[in-house]
């Protein structure tokens, strides 16, 4: 958009924020996933609403999974998160966006996001904002056809597995190296945190669970079906 073109919709559309990370996802698959997949998610839901996305936050929190140990994963701290999804929601406002729909990516950023929101309704009193993550919207009825043969591990550790590289091999399938998917897991999978985190609870690829059960049908279906459930959702909270 220019910005008079902007200028002309910011207030009449649901404003979309893909808030992602820069996280191993193991040998096949790119650091990005957490941007991608949401960017691609709200762009879906654009067909379906009258709504804008806004450029993505393509860094996160740091990942609890030992994700810090692997090169390229680049975090940001907490804080720094909360103020920089809080200055997006304030200019965005500031401009003439009322209704927001936040679409996060990675687990880890939850809370700060939920912080930032909060701070920014204090001064933001006649807005609507939705914070949602794309997992937590899969049906269970998707996680049965999604995990027949391998099992449904939780998704706490249905990391560069099944859902998100089937969902890249749909979404961006040039980014996914074939020939490096394979099933891995941790030596431990504790139910406590850990710091600094120990080499036995994230697998040496980075994959936490059978990742060639994966297949670009999979991320099809999953996301036509998070998608009719996040537009569902706006519709609900935000309005057409």
């Amino acid at each position: 958009m220019t910005w008079e073109e902007y200028r002309d919709e910011v207030s009449r559309r649901i404003i979309i924020l893909p808030v992602g990370s820069l996280e191993q996802h193991g040998p096949h698959l790119p650091l990005s996933v957490d941007v991608v997949i949401p960017t691609n998610l709200a762009r879906m839901v654009c067909e379906e609403l009258d709504a804008m996305v806004l450029p993505p936050i393509a860094y996160g929190y740091k990942a609890e999974s030992g994700g810090q140990l692997f090169p390229g994963t680049t975090s940001l701290d907490g804080t720094t998160l909360i103020n920089l999804t809080l200055d997006i929601l304030r200019e965005t406002y500031r401009h003439g966006g009322r209704r927001f729909l936040v679409l996060n990516g990675h687990y880890e950023n939850v809370a700060f996001v939920e912080e930032a929101v909060r701070l920014f309704l204090r001064d933001a009193d006649d807005t609507r904002v939705v914070i949602l993550s794309w997992w937590d919207q899969v049906s269970d009825e998707m996680i049965d056809e999604l995990f027949a043969e391998a099992g449904f591990p939780g998704w706490g550790v249905e990391h560069a597995a099944i859902t998100e590289t089937a969902l890249m091999q749909y979404f961006a399938p040039e980014l996914v190296r074939e020939d490096k998917i394979i099933d891995d897991q941790s030596e431990r999978v504790p139910t406590y945190s850990i710091f600094p985190p120990p080499d036995d609870i994230i697998s040496r690829s980075g994959i936490l669970y059978k990742a060639t059960y994966a297949s670009r049908e999979k991320g099809e279906k999953l996301a036509k079906q998070v998608v009719g459930t996040i537009v569902q959702i706006a519709r609900q909270e935000l309005g057409s």
